[in-house]
């Protein structure tokens, strides 16, 4: 944990501010700690560089799996690929102009991928909160960062100051919690006066999704019971169904009933599977339903290129 994490953080029971006892540090870092609320005197501790306001990965114990286990293979750094940059330019429409020198939230940091975007766009502070034990592999791939910080924490109980950040982005999370819509709700008092939240959640849109969608929703009423690791066995089956969904008509018939990763590389296809149908919780949305939030928060809303993302600005 970086010192200057500090004045972002509240105590997510009461709001009041944060006291820092540092017990190690690394490199001018906080290494181990613990934080003291000056209100409510409850106390949260610093664990191997992350802060720690929940105990357990509570419902996303598949992606503390995940992500502890494919570390690094959607790092653009690591596969010199640009996959992340393209992915995060397309679903938050945040450009370097706009990132330059603000501070930024990732909501859902999972590895810490897209933070190792925003900070090389410019940002000069980026803060990854997520709820599952991924934090220990975003720790280690964005410590390097400067002004990087990686918090675990609980999306409806979140220990940040209001109107702290200038952009705020969610990609491919908000859908994963009990309730997108509320999860939604909790960050836009997070925003400063004239800043932005974009987010990414899982489309409902065309005729085709809604058959896929309900498909696939059928199998993860048994995948996302099973045990993580014969799911993560049997998603390796997207390997060679890759191939067959290659073979005109009959591929396009797997692709509708045995819905997997296209992805070219073998190793995310198995993640991605993996991704799909592990979660224990997985909403699809619509552009009017999500345009809605936006609208309840009192935000603007403009539509981005990749269905379903929106963005919207808070009133200067």
């Amino acid at each position: 944990m970086k010192h200057g994490l500090l004045r972002f953080l509240c105590c997510p029971s009461c709001g009041a501010d944060l006291s820092l006892r540092e017990i190690s540090a690394d490199s001018g870092e906080v290494r181990e700690g613990e934080l003291s609320c000056r209100g409510c005197g409850r106390t949260y501790p610093v664990i191997n560089f992350v802060p720690r306001f929940v105990g357990t990965d509570k419902y996303v114990r598949n992606f503390s799996f995940e992500w502890l286990f494919y570390r690094k293979t959607q790092l653009d750094s690591h596969n010199k690929l640009s996959d992340s940059l393209d992915t995060f330019k397309e679903k938050t429409g945040f450009s370097e102009a706009e990132l330059k020198g603000r501070a930024v939230l990732d909501v859902g940091c999972g590895t810490g991928r897209f933070m190792e975007i925003a900070a090389g766009m410019g940002a000069a502070e980026v803060v990854g909160v997520d709820l599952s034990f991924a934090v220990e592999t975003a720790v280690e791939n964005t410590r390097r960062l400067p002004g990087a910080n990686v918090v675990q924490a609980d999306i409806f109980n979140l220990p940040f100051r209001r109107e702290s950040f200038d952009l705020i982005y969610s990609i491919g999370v908000l859908h994963h919690t009990p309730s997108t819509r509320e999860a939604f709700l909790k960050l836009p008092p997070l925003l400063a006066a004239g800043g932005a939240v974009s987010i990414w959640v899982y489309s409902d849109e065309s005729r085709f999704e809604k058959i896929r969608n309900r498909i696939t929703d059928f199998y993860r009423f048994f995948t996302c019971r099973m045990p993580v690791r014969l799911l993560w066995l049997l998603s390796h089956a997207a390997v060679p169904l890759y191939y067959v969904k290659r073979l005109g008509k009959f591929g396009a018939f797997m692709e509708m009933i045995l819905p997997s990763s296209n992805s070219p590389r073998a190793e995310e296809r198995v993640l991605d599977t993996f991704d799909w149908y592990s979660p224990r919780y997985q909403f699809k949305h619509t552009y009017a339903e999500v345009e809605g939030w936006f609208r309840e928060a009192g935000l603007s809303a403009r539509r981005l290129g990749f269905s379903v993302s929106v963005s919207g600005r808070k009133n200067g």
